[in-house]
């Protein structure tokens, strides 16, 4: 008499099929979250780079006004409203530039601050 083993079938059992779609869901979803995180973060860098540039666009045309001329003042410019401010020392004019930003996820933003002293 001849005993034979039994043949294993190949393939995967339906429990090792739930783990392995179980993790992959949790892996993307965990890779959607990065992603969210990462678009929030750049748009937030966007917004900074445009109020750097607005700033540093306000003073290079503050100085290049007589200083008699330079004056404060507010505008509304791409969304971000600016206010800056002369004052005037002796020999020089103070400039302070503020850019504020609008609110980030509904947290609130500090603004952009930029200050400079030209000489007169």
């Amino acid at each position: 008499m001849t005993f034979h083993a039994p043949h294993r079938r190949r393939g995967f059992t339906i429990a090792e099929c739930l783990v392995a779609v179980t993790l992959l869901a949790v892996g993307l979803l965990g890779l959607a979250g990065t992603a969210l995180a990462v678009e929030r973060l750049s748009g937030g860098g966007a917004r900074r780079a445009l109020a750097a540039a607005l700033a540093r666009s306000r003073m290079e045309r503050l100085r290049g006004t007589a200083c008699t001329a330079r004056a404060g003042g507010s505008s509304l410019t791409g969304g971000l409203a600016e206010t800056w401010t002369v004052t005037a020392a002796p020999g020089i004019t103070e400039l302070h530039d503020s850019i504020a930003l609008p609110p980030e996820s509904g947290r609130a933003v500090p603004p952009l601050t930029v200050a400079t002293a030209l000489p007169c």
